[in-house]
């Protein structure tokens, strides 16, 4: 009866664990679909600021927020319960699990992970990783880099989202819709169903984002590692994992073993899904000991249980290895950071409203994608080129897609890290992130000798940016011909992009948008 009631317990556990996992992945995707306009706010990215990873990358840029607190709880967890975070609660590594095959034992009990296809060899480096991947994130760290934010598993997820699911489920809703229409009973349905979804799954535009081939291969290949080792990613090359791994090696409670007991069957380290069960089976790596107790579930003897002080195993990397590692680090961070990218900016690289200087968006922004998620007009874009390799999806506005709106100043909201500051709306509207050139050559007035009056009358700036400036020109086809030519108020303009956008001269503009100076703090 006692033997029972400890498997009945322990599978208790497992199903709490998958319960847990599920629930907070299907609050994560919650929490990202209530990030929309007018509601912006940085709670709605809870999990991203409980995120130590980007909470230790703004502290490092002078960046502190009361609701880092949660990410400090986040990172002194393991040292009473391990790697529990990564088995409970990450949203990512649920889908990691989720995507590992599995098999069913031979003696009828729930599925298990089906064991490792690397072979040994390779597993042996691949579990030596976490150390150096560490050290990576802490050489880029010092030299205020947060291009190893692009490798976070929570950003990763919420990059990924933004970028490849919501656009999915744009287009998808829109088909059920116009398909659904057609039958005239329901057209009252639709239309309700429509209304409550706008803004969250159905947006004005269909959703439009540069780099989206990129994010699908790299979300797959992350998860697709599974299929290879069960939470392959998690295991080895996770940063956070890695973080919090660390933390977890004083872990004070874990997996403990009854040495009298245990018959060295090898069940608890085949089950594992990351991988912490010893060579000798009695002690654990609680560098990755996430608590789910699949070791305790299968073993034969009941020799597992959970207690204070288990005996521990952990990684130790060579000293040689160390110091190279190191070097190579400090290096690739000191010659990212003395880039002449960081100096040298394009002058179509134009940053949100409330951005903070070029170098402290590079060091601070974690390449989530929120700021897109929560803009109303889709203009905020990932940067491919404009910001270098170390800028890549750092947010930046395409005008040519659309515009900044008048009304809205959502992103600085909902910005995890600091890179883009919060403002007011007011303050917004008088925040100049670019300024307007008009290109005579191409513009109808100039050129073409042609009444347009486009960029001037939907100028949103109330005493207008753009002024028409009445002559009177000789047409090269003969005669003479009255204009009202524009000509921008460099004092008034804020470089929303309104005029580019909305400019009929096809292809190129003939009024563009470009940067300010870079040192330019809102």
């Amino acid at each position: 009866m006692a033997d029972a009631a400890r498997t009945r317990a322990r599978r208790g556990l497992r199903r709490l664990r998958k319960a847990s996992q599920y629930t907070l992945l299907a609050a994560f995707l919650v929490l990202l679909t209530l990030t929309v306009w007018p509601l912006g706010h940085v709670y709605l990215g809870a999990f991203l600021v409980a995120d130590p990873l980007i909470a230790a990358n703004s502290a490092m840029g002078g960046v502190l927020r009361i609701e880092m607190l949660l990410a400090v709880v986040v990172l002194l967890s393991p040292l009473l319960l391990g790697r529990a975070f990564c088995g409970y609660v990450c949203p990512t590594g649920a889908l990691a699990e989720a995507v590992s095959p599995t098999e069913r034992p031979s003696d009828g009990g729930p599925p298990r992970m089906r064991a490792s296809r690397v072979p040994a060899r390779a597993r042996a480096i691949l579990r030596a990783l976490p150390p150096y991947v560490l050290i990576a994130c802490g050489g880029l760290l010092l030299f205020a880099s947060g291009s190893f934010l692009f490798f976070d598993p929570l950003t990763t997820l919420t990059r990924s989202a933004t970028v490849l699911l919501y656009p999915a489920l744009d287009r998808l809703t829109r088909v059920i819709g116009d398909v659904a229409y057609l039958a005239p009973p329901l057209r009252g349905g639709v239309d309700a169903v429509t209304s409550a979804l706008t803004g969250r799954i159905v947006f004005t535009r269909p959703l439009t984002y540069g780099l989206q081939l990129g994010i699908l291969g790299y979300f797959g290949m992350m998860l697709g590692l599974s299929r290879l080792e069960p939470r392959l990613w998690c295991r080895h090359l996770c940063p956070l994992g890695a973080l919090l791994g660390l933390t977890g090696r004083f872990a004070l409670f874990g997996r403990v073993v009854d040495a009298e007991v245990c018959i060295q069957c090898g069940k608890c380290e085949h089950v594992c899904p990351l991988d912490a069960v010893s060579g000798d089976h009695l002690s654990t790596d609680t560098a990755r000991c996430q608590l789910g107790l699949e070791c305790a579930e299968v073993c034969p003897t009941d020799a597992i249980r959970v207690g204070w002080l288990p005996s521990r195993t952990t990684f130790q990397p060579s000293r040689r290895a160390l110091l190279g590692a190191s070097g190579a680090t400090l290096l690739a961070g000191f010659f990212t950071y003395t880039g002449l990218s960081r100096s040298e900016r394009d002058v179509r690289l134009i940053r949100p409203p409330g951005a903070r200087t070029e170098t402290e968006v590079l060091g601070l922004c974690s390449r989530c994608g929120q700021c897109m998620k929560v803009c109303p007009t889709n203009v905020l874009q990932p940067a491919v080129t404009r910001a270098g390799i170390e800028g890549v999806f750092t947010p930046q506005m395409d005008y040519r897609l659309s515009y900044c709106d008048w009304s809205c100043s959502e992103c600085g909201k909902v910005c995890p890290t600091g890179a883009i500051m919060p403002l007011a709306l007011e303050a917004k509207r008088k925040t100049t992130i670019g300024r307007a050139y008009i290109d005579r050559n191409r513009c109808i007035p100039w050129a073409d000798y042609k009444t347009c009056l486009v960029c001037q009358e939907l100028c949103p700036i109330p005493d207008k940016a753009i002024a028409l400036r009445e002559v009177e020109v000789d047409d090269p086809r003969g005669g003479k011909v009255r204009l009202g030519r524009p000509e921008v108020l460099v004092e008034r303009c804020i470089g929303c992009g309104v005029c580019e956008n909305a400019c009929p001269v096809p292809n190129e503009s003939a009024i563009v948008v470009r940067a300010v100076a870079p040192e330019r703090r809102a």
